[in-house]
């Protein structure tokens, strides 16, 4: 598990041309009416994010990705920025994918937020309709195991062996 960690400070500008807003302003995800993510990166368990707030803010970030079936606990952490463009940190599990949700008390007033996301690197087994690599080897080492049973009953039970034509 990463260690957690949330800090904020200016920043020179970063811009992305994702999307653009009434003023011309380029973002990359809207978290609400004031405040962008102008720019993100992912590395080795940790979120950099670039935000820009037009106001003083509060961002709630969560971890919110990677998580394995079953139950368990993540990452939460409050930060305040400045009016202005601000980088924060985030650290997260590493494993297969990665994601963040970002808030603020505007976007959960209006049942909203905005998530930032690596993706996952699934990858697919070419065995699973066999029940896996074990499940196919398995039936492969059965059927040769029987065919070889089989071929030793027949020599066995032939009085003179093979007769040839």
């Amino acid at each position: 598990m990463g260690v957690m960690g949330v800090t904020a400070q200016e920043t020179p500008t970063n811009e992305t041309d994702e999307f653009e807003d009434d003023l011309g302003d380029e973002y990359e995800q809207l978290i609400d009416a004031e405040t962008r993510v102008v720019e993100w990166s992912y590395d080795s368990g940790v979120f950099t994010i670039t935000v820009d707030a037009d106001e003083d803010t509060e961002l709630g970030i969560t971890e919110a990705g990677g998580f394995e079936e079953g139950s368990g606990s993540y990452n939460f952490e409050t930060v305040e920025i400045p009016e202005g463009e601000s980088t924060v940190t985030f650290s997260t599990r590493d494993g297969n994918g990665a994601a963040v949700t970002i808030s603020t008390q505007e976007s959960l007033a209006q049942g909203t937020g905005a998530y930032l996301s690596t993706g996952t690197d699934v990858e697919e087994n070419p065995f699973r309709h066999f029940g896996g690599t074990s499940g196919l080897f398995s039936g492969v080492g059965m059927t040769v195991l029987l065919a070889g049973l089989a071929a030793g009953y027949v020599v066995r039970s032939e009085n003179r062996g093979v007769i040839e034509k």
